[in-house]
């Protein structure tokens, strides 16, 4: 442990935590290496390893209902993964022949299941070999229950207090498992961004660092510590520290409307949401509303949503916000996003093939479906409706031809409407380009800077070793946002963020000066854009320089020095 005692590591989900640190220790595997083939009842084991799988599939089923319980489908299919590798033919059955070579279950499924985890490390892509833990995880389950240890970790979690959870590597079954309402943070020696564990403690709204390079020695030595899940560092204190700093800490921001700073009243700060099961969390960080509702989570089983299913999710997201405004937007997945209903074929492109609006006119079942949903739901409150990847205005006139047949078949039908504000996203630069246009026809534009960053800059934002590129700083990005902007203005009509730079303080006062109305962002990142705008001050012609000189920057260095000099 270093003399000044604080390790950077990577913040993965957003938050400060200041508390006692809680080991979760995993269940040790005992060795039992077999020399002679003839000592091992083969038969026996192959019969214990059988037992195994199963209870770990029920396992794997269990956690899968919980997280769909708490958080919708769209994690559920964490462990939908888990069960994937499960029934790998590479897994069990491999693991089957080394048994038949005379080795214990236990050793055989390690041996097995380290291979295959070591395969995928060697990937460069950084998702893959994070899958290496995925596979760790389905073979430390069948261990612990060829071990006759049940519990996925051999420590209780303390009866009293929250803690801060240390961890050599985070499954998401010990995740779920821990009482997260007195889980402050977390705190774990191996993972990143796009881990399972990353993913889980966002969606649960707790601060996370990942990835510190220290061992697990100096881990077990922890007592108190101070975590940022934004910067990714983590201070060592001593008790007295720890009680300075849990008086001092505040868990949840006060966030009065009524006393908001003038820029801040001017713009709507609203969540990006992927199943109404995260309202809670957008209502606990302050949300104006829902600026993105992505439906897809509701396509991601093996059938298709009724109208009827669809009609609730959306009606009790809108009736939640009420009275601000859901933007729901309509189907966007396609040979990227596999749903297994959809029976979707591969593309060798899919981020340029038959995806978001051009699969809905493919299927236009689905998305008649999905309109007569969103109609039949807008009497709850508010709503709005947007349509995604648009590249021309041909495209927006059938979608709102579809929306209106829609509407014209729900009421004869006998059901209430209510009024329904039309949008689309603006993710292309052929949009970009003719948003003049296409402004005519719509009442706000919603730009999602991620595939507009994407497609502006020819980069794949799936490529991690790409991440340098993949940034919405570029000039040519931010030009593109401030010709939309331009264009909604002049068209009297509304326009926000929904893209991840929606959430980014660094990009805010860009933002702000652009007159940008709505931001759009994970819940979390709230109090920070709102700390940020509370900050700015713009004098009298300021906003019109800032938005000149963003566009003379050259590079994207240019653009963060520019921006670094306002607020705090």
């Amino acid at each position: 442990m270093d003399d000044h005692k604080s390790w950077q590591g990577i913040g993965v989900s957003t938050g400060k935590a200041v508390g006692r640190v809680w080991r979760l220790i995993p269940t040790l595997f005992a060795e039992a290496k077999q020399t002679k083939k003839d000592a091992v009842d083969i038969a026996r084991e192959m019969e214990h390893l059988a037992v195994a799988a199963e209870l770990t599939r029920r396992d794997i089923a269990r956690s899968q209902e919980q997280l769909r319980t708490d958080k919708g489908d769209e994690y559920a299919d964490i462990f939908a993964a888990h069960a994937l590798i499960l029934d790998d033919p590479s897994f069990l059955p491999e693991a089957e022949k080394v048994i038949q070579n005379g080795v214990i279950a236990v050793d055989a499924v390690s041996q097995v299941g380290e291979e295959a985890a070591a395969l995928l490390e060697e990937i460069e892509d950084e998702y893959f070999r994070e899958r290496a833990a995925d596979v760790r995880a389905v073979m430390g389950q069948i261990i612990r229950h060829l071990l006759g240890a049940g519990k996925p970790f051999d420590e209780a979690f303390p009866v009293e207090g929250s803690y801060i959870v240390a961890a050599d590597e985070m499954t998401p079954a010990e995740t779920i498992a821990l009482p997260k309402q007195r889980v402050l943070g977390f705190l774990v020696r191996k993972g990143g961004k796009t881990s399972h564990a990353a993913i889980l403690a966002r969606t649960y709204g707790i601060p996370a660092v990942l990835g510190l390079a220290i061992s697990w020695e100096e881990m077990e030595t922890l007592q108190y510590v101070r975590l940022d899940g934004d910067t990714g560092i983590v201070d060592v204190l001593d008790e007295t520290q720890y009680l300075a700093g849990s008086k001092q800490q505040s868990t949840i921001e006060q966030f009065d409307e009524a006393e908001v700073s003038p820029l801040l009243q001017s713009m709507t700060l609203a969540a990006n949401i992927g199943s109404p099961s995260e309202l809670p969390i957008a209502k606990k960080f302050f949300a104006q509303g829902v600026g993105l509702y992505r439906t897809e989570f509701l396509f991601m089983g093996d059938s298709l949503p009724s109208e009827d299913d669809q009609t609730e999710a959306y009606r009790s997201v809108i009736a939640t916000c009420a009275p601000h405004t859901t933007v729901i937007r309509t189907l966007d997945i396609g040979g990227d996003k596999q749903a297994p209903a959809l029976n979707l074929p591969k593309e060798q492109n899919p981020f340029l093939g038959v995806r978001a609006l051009r699969l809905c006119f493919a299927r236009p079942d689905i998305f008649h479906t999905q309109l007569r949903a969103i109609w039949r739901a807008s009497c709850a409150g508010p709503t709005a409706v947007m349509f995604p990847m648009v590249t021309t205005i041909e495209e927006l006139c059938q979608a709102k031809a579809a929306l209106e047949a829609a509407r014209q078949a729900v009421i004869a039908d006998g059901y209430s409407v209510g009024d329904i504000a039309v949008g689309m996203m603006i993710e292309v630069p052929s949009a970009a380009l003719i948003a003049k246009h296409l402004a005519k026809e719509v009442d706000f534009f919603s730009i999602g800077t991620n595939d507009l960053t994407q497609y502006t800059l020819a980069v794949d934002r799936e490529n991690s070793s790409l991440n340098q590129l993949n940034q919405p700083y570029h000039p040519a990005v931010l030009q593109l946002i401030v010709t939309i902007s331009q264009a909604a203005h002049a068209a009297g009509i509304w326009t926000g963020i929904c893209g991840e730079a929606g959430g980014d303080p660094i990009l805010t006062p860009f933002f702000a000066a652009l007159g940008i109305d709505e931001l759009s962002m994970a819940p979390g990142q709230l109090p920070k854009v709102r700390k940020k705008l509370t900050s700015l001050h713009f004098d009298p012609g300021e906003k019109e320089e800032l938005v000149s000189s963003i566009l003379d920057c050259a590079t994207q260095d240019e653009v963060r020095a520019l921006l670094s000099r306002y607020g705090d």
